[in-house]
């Protein structure tokens, strides 16, 4: 089934508030809409955004037309139909879920997202939120759509606060500059990690790694250029990673790699591997080479292991063996790795 459609801009409300305002579809015998009409143009104003009425096509009866009855002027839009925050469809006869679908997504083929959907039916036997007789009064029915629309609302603004809150709770704990975890996300990642390696008998590793004489590179090409070399370190090093390793940004220049391996695989080649991989050539230094030094201690979770010490406690201890090594590794001349103790 076809859809065709007019949209037509509501003066009377702002935009902004406009996004608030679900749509309202009609579909109704022309008598029926006549019936509802004043009830829903009071509507109007304050509850719903757009408002549609679509009406059979006469020489094409799968085709349906649609009247924008908002006040306002005529503007067609591409897409002529783009539902929000949902949609409220008040109708009379049984309207298939793929016609439905056809319907919230006209002229949208590009961009296929679920449409929060709230139908009311007069008397048709058609699964929806409220289920009327067909010859309710128009005040019930315009009362009916004036508390979907409060509903539809609600569970738009519910719908933003989760994804606002999601993205507070990213930024929280992801460093700005590189895109790697930062040291809040530390306690609770350690123990995921914990559990996992405990759960599947391998080993847990954290390494710690540091850019060899990154400060007077830093000082002689300025903090901008500096910030810029961070960020490309860190994407080397998650190129580097696998997908189940963990970087974090642990302060300046230094990044931790938290990761589980095979008791049988040494950590020290894998923690190398990584390190080499951060070697950045700066062209504006006459092709310096920036190396990197990496510490790193590895421990199984074993009981006997960690003799019941608390997860929170072995995180503290694992980052300092680590930090030892790293200085290890710097005092032997740096652009190398160095396991604890």
């Amino acid at each position: 089934m076809d859809f065709q459609f007019q949209r037509t801009r509501c003066l009377q409300i702002p935009s902004m508030a406009r996004l608030f305002r679900p749509s309202l579809v009609v579909l109704l015998e022309p008598t029926q809409w006549n019936r509802l009409r004043e009830a829903v143009d009071h509507l109007i104003p304050g509850e719903l955004g757009d408002i549609f009425v679509l009406s059979a096509n006469v020489s094409q009866p799968s085709k349906f037309s649609a009247e924008h009855v908002a006040p306002g002027i005529s503007q067609p839009e591409k897409p002529p139909f783009t539902p929000r925050p949902g949609v409220i469809l008040l109708t009379d006869r049984a309207v298939s879920a793929e016609e439905l679908g056809q319907l919230l997504h006209s002229g949208d083929s590009g961009r296929r997202k679920p449409v929060p959907v709230h139908i009311v039916s007069l008397g048709c036997d058609l699964p929806g939120d409220v289920a009327l007789p067909e010859d309710t009064p128009p005040e019930a029915v315009g009362e009916v759509l004036r508390l979907l629309a409060k509903l539809a609302r609600l569970r738009f603004m519910l719908g933003r606060r989760q994804h606002l809150v999601r993205r507070l709770k990213r930024a929280a704990f992801r460093d700005p500059l590189t895109g790697l975890l930062n040291r809040r996300a530390w306690p609770r990642v350690f123990r995921s990690v914990w559990q996992q390696a405990k759960r599947t008998h391998q080993q847990m590793v954290v390494a710690l790694f540091d850019l060899d004489d990154f400060k007077s590179v830093n000082d002689i090409l300025g903090h901008r250029r500096g910030d810029e070399l961070l960020r490309n370190v860190g994407l080397a090093a998650r190129q580097a990673c696998r997908r189940s390793d963990y970087l974090f940004r642990w302060g300046g220049d230094e990044i931790a790699l938290v990761c589980i391996i095979d008791p049988n695989v040494p950590a020290e080649p894998i923690v190398d591997r990584v390190r080499e991989q951060l070697a950045i050539k700066i062209v504006d230094l006459d092709d310096k080479v920036l190396t990197a030094s990496a510490g790193v201690t590895v421990i199984s979770p074993h009981p006997l292991s960690t003799s019941g010490k608390p997860v929170a406690k072995i995180a503290e201890e694992m980052i300092q063996h680590a930090d030892q090594a790293l200085r290890r590794a710097k005092s032997m001349g740096g652009n190398t790795v160095c396991r604890f103790p």
